[in-house]
Parts: C-alpha cells; sequence; structure tokens
C-alpha cells in the first residue's frame, strides 16, 4: 500500500495518469513519485514524470528519467521518443533523430516519433523524406 493512499500501484498508476491528463501536474508527479519510491523500475511511471518534468521545463530531471525508463526497459518506444524530445529542444539535431529512428523501429505506428522525425528531416532540409514521415 502507498503513503497516504489505500491504493495499489496499479489503481495509483491509474490516479496518477488521470491526474496528469487533466494537468494537475503536483499532484501527478507526487503519485508517481510514491510508485517510484516502492517499484523503481516502474517504466511507466519514470517515462510520465519524465513527460511533466519537460512541459514544466525540468528537462535534466525529465532527461534522468526517460534514460532510467530506457535502462529498464530498453523496447519502451515512447522513453526514447521522448528522450528525443529533449535533445530536439537542446538543438542536437542528430541524437534527436538518432532517438527517433529506435523509437521507430520499436513501433513503427508510434505517430509522435514520425512527426518529430518528419519535423528534423525538414529541418535538415529534406523535405521529401520530412514528408515521408508526416505521412
Amino acid at each position: 500500500m502507498l503513503k497516504n493512499e489505500n491504493l495499489n500501484i496499479q489503481e495509483t498508476f491509474r490516479l496518477a495518469l488521470k491526474k496528469h491528463i487533466n494537468k494537475k501536474f503536483n499532484e501527478a508527479k507526487i503519485l508517481y513519485n510514491q510508485i517510484l519510491e516502492i517499484k523503481p523500475y516502474h517504466t511507466n511511471a519514470l517515462n510520465n514524470l519524465g513527460e511533466l518534468y519537460r512541459v514544466t521545463g525540468d528537462l535534466q530531471k525529465a532527461k534522468d528519467c526517460y534514460e532510467k525508463a530506457i535502462k529498464f526497459n530498453p523496447n519502451l518506444a515512447s522513453a526514447y521518443n521522448n528522450l528525443g524530445l529533449i535533445y530536439l529542444k537542446n538543438k542536437d539535431n542528430f541524437k534527436a533523430k538518432d532517438l527517433f529512428h529506435r523509437a521507430i523501429e520499436l513501433d513503427p505506428n508510434l505517430a509522435n516519433a514520425n512527426y518529430n522525425l518528419g519535423i528534423i528531416y525538414k529541418e535538415l532540409g529534406y523535405y521529401e523524406k520530412a514528408n515521408s514521415f508526416y505521412n
């Protein structure tokens, strides 16, 4: 059981996700961190916590969360995509491109990774290749 909550990890994750979706970021962060205190390798909690840090501007904490998620689950395509967004924000398009490609290798239907890769190819001047990822 979690502190101050009579919930199991799965129920707590669902509640954290609901808070996350409803933009109650501080409440979601608390819940994700409670999960990670008990189960530090909960990759979805790590990935989602990273997303909260990213959207609130704490890129280093976001990067740390994504890297831990990938360490515990090297097949988590969304974590590669999200980590790629950190590198894209920091203008490291080549590292971002590699991470988006890895995400697509793991999940070819991951729309965000395809779109993000399209952005990079457009910025590099490869418009046809960009369009292929946009589509």
